[in-house]
């Protein structure tokens, strides 16, 4: 249940830096952009750790 919130917060994440992309400063899009690669970095990670728990649980 845990990965499933964190892969949530993720995406409510994800779609607020969309938001920071659109403006017109610069400093907001590169931020936007630092969060937007930080989160899939997380989801990613996040991911791969359910995965391999999901696997163990099977075997």
């Amino acid at each position: 249940m845990k990965y499933f919130l964190k892969i949530v917060a993720v995406i409510i994440v994800i779609t607020y830096s969309l938001k920071l992309v659109n403006t017109q400063s610069d400093l907001l899009v590169f931020g936007g952009l630092v969060i937007i690669g930080g989160a899939v970095y997380l989801l990613v990670t996040d991911l791969n750790q359910f995965f391999s728990s999901f696997k163990s649980k099977i075997q």
